[in-house]
């Protein structure tokens, strides 16, 4: 994680956080001695191009930053299709037959237009270690221009391009391809608390209908034993066609509003190749990591030196997804957590807790289980709560979702 210094700069430190709680960070004076053993190495090839590789994953970048090769490591599988290339911007025209702001029509695919870089311009940024990355500038047109810094960081399953356009157009849409060497009819999106899956052909009008998908923190495109997955922070149309992952970043419209969009945007995507179905290889669990990130916050002297969880589960099908004070809560002891299953599986679960626990009261989000199946206790330590989920359906969500009511015992 990087650690902010005086002046806007920035140290970076290897640090291990349990769920939901907190860990101390090295001091300054031991940072550089604790490199792991599978450090980022960056190289950068007479021809401009660069590779960045981490043990895990390893990248390469032609000298324009397009991404000519991504191989999981462990296996030797590469995840861009042959001769093609990802990380590919694309401008298409975007004029919608009535609802300028809200709507994205079809024949907007078949004026695809490829931006092109210029070569020379890839440069390594942070030099390896605990981190490495490259960038480079784009010019999208005359009036609207880009630049990318494509990074890796140690231990990380995936690699970030975290982006800044400076975007004046009219009437157009900027998107990003991935062509992956993967082939499914079925591609998964995420929404909340959950996904859905979507085909990856236009084989009837109700396909070609759904041309542009909803999609959360996560889309993922597997065959058997092998997928890659596309992760963002704040872009939520997405679509796979073929086995072309394409995340939409930008619109220009001109009504209501003839300024939507125009100026300064800043976001991050990441590519994640992974063995296995997403479930399996922890793609939720690392769409979460890049949408929250570590913050670094100064510690009350004297500052903790063990790490600490406040909760934590037993299973990685089940997320908690938020923790919220009780609205009606005396004396402020009262939280509401909330909790789904997100691989759409039959699961047993405990909830860990170390909190001092009085109370915990389940909700099926169809109102509160009997008294019966409540946890009570007169002042109880930190506790653990187990449930399990009874009826899946892809129809009938809600016994995927769960609340649960705790009360703290007085100090």
């Amino acid at each position: 994680m990087a650690l902010p210094k005086p002046g806007g700069a920035h140290s970076l430190a290897l640090v291990t956080v349990p769920s939901m709680g907190y860990a101390p960070v090295p001091p300054p004076t031991s940072l550089q001695p604790l490199l792991p053993q599978q450090p980022v190495f960056v190289v950068q090839e007479t021809d401009g191009s660069v590779t960045l590789d981490n043990g895990i994953i390893r990248v390469k970048l032609d000298p324009t930053g397009r991404l000519t090769s991504l191989v999981l490591v462990a296996s030797g599988r590469e995840a861009i299709a042959e001769g093609a290339v990802g990380n590919q911007f694309v401008l298409f025209d975007d004029v919608p037959l009535y609802w300028d702001a809200w709507d994205v029509m079809d024949y907007h695919l078949e004026t695809r237009k490829p931006v092109l870089g210029q070569a020379g311009t890839l440069a390594v940024g942070t030099e390896g270690g605990l981190r490495g990355s490259a960038w480079f500038l784009l010019q999208i047109s005359p009036n609207s221009r880009l630049s990318q810094e494509v990074v890796l960081d140690v231990g990380c399953p995936y690699v970030r391009f975290h982006t800044e356009v400076h975007w004046h157009e009219a009437h157009k849409f900027l998107k990003v391809e991935f062509p992956a060497r993967v082939r499914s009819s079925q591609a998964t999106y995420e929404i909340q608390f959950g996904h859905l899956q979507r085909p990856t052909h236009y084989n009837t009008s109700w396909d070609w209908a759904r041309f542009e998908v909803w999609a959360h923190r996560w889309m993922d495109l597997s065959e058997h034993g092998f997928g890659l997955a596309l992760l963002n922070d704040c872009k939520y149309g997405a679509s796979v066609r073929g086995s072309i992952l394409s995340l939409s970043l930008l619109r220009a419209p001109k009504a209501p509003d003839a300024t939507a969009d125009t100026g300064r945007h800043e976001f991050t995507y990441a590519l994640m190749p992974h063995k296995g179905s997403f479930q399996d290889a922890g793609v939720i669990q690392a769409a979460y990591s890049l949408n929250f990130p570590l913050l670094a916050l100064p510690a009350p002297s004297p500052a903790p030196a063990t790490s600490w969880s406040a909760f934590s589960v037993s299973s990685p099908a089940v997320v908690l997804e938020t923790v919220k004070q009780a609205e009606s809560s005396p004396q402020r002891r009262s939280l509401v957590l909330r909790l789904y299953e997100a691989h759409g599986s039959h699961v047993d679960c405990w909830l860990h807790l170390s909190l001092p626990v009085q109370e915990a009261i389940l909700d099926w989000g169809g109102g509160r289980v009997s008294p019966s199946q409540s946890l009570h206790g007169p002042s109880c330590s930190p506790a653990a709560i187990s449930w399990s989920d009874q009826t899946l359906s892809p129809f009938l969500p809600s016994k995927r979702l769960w609340g649960l009511l705790i009360s703290a015992s007085p100090a």
